[in-house]
Parts: C-alpha cells; structure tokens; sequence
C-alpha cells in the first residue's frame, strides 16, 4: 500500500487550489463540509466556483509568494504542465500535494468517502481503481444504519456510562464491542435493558 490513510482536522486550516474547472469544483465541493479555509487560484473559473459562499477565488496563475499563507496542502487540478511546476515549487517548501489524474506527483490522494455529521469511512485503492473504491463505498452505504449518527452519540453516552461503571479496560473495551455488535444486528440503538444484559 502506497498511501498511509490518515484522518487531520482542517477546520479553519488553509487549504488552496490551482485549478478552476470541473476536477477543482469536486475537490472543493468534498472539501467544504470539512469547514476548511479554500482559496482558488486559476486563470478560468467556473461561474460555479466564483459563487461558492466560503471560497476565496482569484482569477490568475499560481505563484510561488501563494505558498505565503503555509497552506497545510495543495490540490493542483490545471494542465499537466502547470500541475507539474505547482508540485515542484510545493516540494521545495515541504508542502503536500495532491495533482489531479497525476498520482505520480501526488503526495496524498482523495479517497473514496462514506460521510456522515458524525462519522467517516474513507476507501482508496491507492489509485489502482478508483471505479472500485467508489463501488465499494456504495455498497458500505447501503450497510449502514438510515440514523447512522443517532447511533454514534448514542454510543458516545454509553461509552462514558461504561466507563463510570466498570473499571476493568479490557472490560470496558469488550462491552462496547458487544454493544456495537448488537446495534448493527439490530439496525438500532438499544434499549437500556438490552444493553445493560452485555457483560
């Protein structure tokens, strides 16, 4: 496996892309729930892009003083020649970089994703299909629960009751598995009474 998968908060981060066209607008329509601070860099700019509430947008070529702001990555989604000098100038600053179509010079790659307000699965194939992944992740979709975040703070209670309750870790850990094992059987949260039979 090519990819370390890696979860990071970039709420309020700095996150900017090179690139106006389709492939920017899905990136930045993925990144947007994820309450990052986008700007846009481009020449050419999708009416959709320019209107997007939250999204700083430039109309203009990349340069390197961009970098000035210390984005924590980059997503270059222009021409291949301008993907590759964009990636070359990121790597002398040290800083991630994800090129459109361009795995080769990618740093990091956007995986397939399963969201939720509470929870999500991300799926990669490491570039060697993304058809797959985005297969695979419908098929992820259909197995979860319709109140999916319900049942995770409601877990989130348990999991703090547990822990007031029962001092053994291993305990505790074994519990909760039982509990979550049983919430997927049942496509719902427990009653009291069910939850409270598992020790």
């Amino acid at each position: 496996m090519n990819y370390f998968p890696m979860f990071m908060d970039i709420k309020g981060r700095e996150v900017l892309i090179c690139g106006g066209g389709a492939h920017a607008l899905e990136k930045i329509e993925r990144l947007k729930p994820f309450g990052a601070n986008l700007h846009v860099i481009s020449p050419q700019l999708l009416p959709e892009i320019e209107e997007m509430d939250g999204v700083r947008t430039e109309k203009r070529r990349f340069v390197e003083k961009d970098l000035d702001s210390f984005p924590i990555f980059l997503v270059a989604a222009e021409g291949q020649d301008e993907n590759e000098r964009i990636a070359g100038i990121c790597r002398t600053r040290h800083i991630p970089v994800n090129a459109v179509d361009m795995q080769d010079i990618c740093d990091f790659i956007f995986p397939a994703m399963v969201p939720s307000s509470q929870m999500c699965i991300a799926i990669s194939t490491g570039g060697l299909s993304p058809a797959f992944a985005v297969e695979l992740k419908k098929r992820i979709h259909k197995c979860l629960p319709d109140d999916i975040d319900d049942i995770l703070l409601w877990m989130n209670e348990i999991r703090e009751k547990i822990r007031s309750q029962v001092p053994d870790k291993e305990k505790q850990k074994y519990i909760l598995r039982r509990i979550a094992e049983e919430t997927f059987e049942k496509g719902r949260r427990l009653t009291e009474e069910e939850w409270k039979e598992i020790n």
